[in-house]
């Protein structure tokens, strides 16, 4: 059989596309390695520098996120990644977590959270019922399009392990800001007076919201290591609880980024010298 000129061009067409296609696929795979790599048991204990038995205990325990596949746990290193920095407030001074604020352009977080960011009554109620309220004030201040969307993304991600961290507060965020980005990086606050059942490691009702809105995810770990630094302050905790007015949250957000500026000038090599 004699294959005409027009059936090969249209034939070496289609294996262009089709590589291209495969190179393609390949080097979006390859962009996402690290992120979604998985790990073994090994390799998980390797990284976090923790013994397996450790591991094991907590993943047995529902502290940590890990699936079974074959009777053997496996890890997505990127959910890993950002279970470690949402529980990183309760880590001690000087560790990593002042080394991933300091030497950045820190923006304070007076700038980050508006009166309007402020809910000084959240009501308890179910999951969704409580993320509704946290996204109501981006829908109206303009900055997302889809607030349902991106109450759903929220969702997803309690899906994997509760942000509810214990201590009476949960830090919800979507765990790929790319694809549930915000026109401007920002801050909810919350407080729920009565409490309310979200999923906490600890049991304990959670009192105290704060959501973390980003448009990429260099500035999404920004916003959580910010945070932690902030919640990891003595007596914030309780304070927020007390807060009866937008302007002593804000006072207390102030205070924090004040502390912040001169740890930041007192690091600086011309203060040392």
């Amino acid at each position: 059989m004699i294959q005409s000129r027009e059936d090969s061009g249209a034939h070496r067409d289609r294996r262009a596309v089709r590589g291209g296609l495969v190179g393609k696929a390949a080097a979006q795979g390859k962009a996402k390695a690290d992120g979604d790599e998985i790990l073994t048991l090994s390799e998980l204990a390797a990284y976090l520098k923790v013994s397996e038995k450790t591991i094991l205990r907590m993943v047995q325990a529902g502290q940590f996120p890990g699936v079974k596949v074959s009777n053997q746990w496996r890890f997505v290193r990127a959910i890993v990644d950002d279970w470690l920095s949402v529980r990183m407030q309760w880590a001690p001074a000087g560790d990593v977590l002042d080394a991933a604020v300091r030497g950045l352009q820190v923006v304070p977080l007076t700038r980050l959270v508006s009166n309007r960011r402020i809910i000084l009554n959240l009501q308890p109620g179910s999951r969704e019922a409580v993320l509704a309220q946290l996204v109501a004030p981006l829908e109206q201040d303009g900055l997302i399009g889809d607030a349902d969307g991106y109450v759903r993304r929220l969702a997803e991600r309690e899906d994997v392990v509760s942000t509810a961290i214990g201590h009476g507060l949960a830090i919800p965020h979507v765990r790929d800001p790319e694809h549930a980005p915000v026109r401007t990086p920002c801050i909810v606050l919350a407080i729920c007076r009565e409490g309310t059942a979200f999923g906490a490691l600890d049991g304990e009702k959670t009192c105290v919201f704060a959501m973390p809105c980003a448009d990429g995810e260099s500035a999404h770990l920004r916003l959580l290591a910010r945070l932690a630094l902030f919640f990891r302050r003595p007596g914030v905790l309780p304070a927020m609880r007390q807060a009866r007015s937008r302007k002593a949250v804000l006072t207390l957000l102030a205070e924090a980024d004040r502390e912040m500026a001169e740890r930041d000038l007192a690091g600086r090599p011309e203060a040392r010298g």
